[in-house]
């Protein structure tokens, strides 16, 4: 049975976080990109492991998707911090 990886999940909350604090604080979208770089590189060193030992097409499946969702979650963690900054 897999166990739980409590440092990944705290990571991408963290990220979270960071991203909709940047919204907040009305940093330009640049700086929130480097957010999502970060957040991205994390992602790869926690999922080192599982990531080396997929085939070369289910990693590049599974590595977009799980990017594509980064990004989505990250880009609306901003716009909500956007939001509730007041600076829409």
């Amino acid at each position: 049975m897999r166990r739980p990886n409590i440092g990944a999940a705290g990571a991408d909350f963290a990220f979270a976080a960071l991203a909709f604090a940047s919204g907040w604080a009305g940093v330009p979208l640049l700086y929130a990109a480097l957010v999502f770089l970060g957040a991205a590189a994390i992602w790869a060193w926690t999922r080192r492991t599982a990531l080396r030992d997929m085939t070369r097409t289910r990693l590049i499946t599974n590595a977009a998707l799980a990017l594509a969702l980064l990004a989505g979650v990250l880009g609306g963690a901003y716009w909500i911090g956007l939001a509730a900054g007041g600076h829409l």
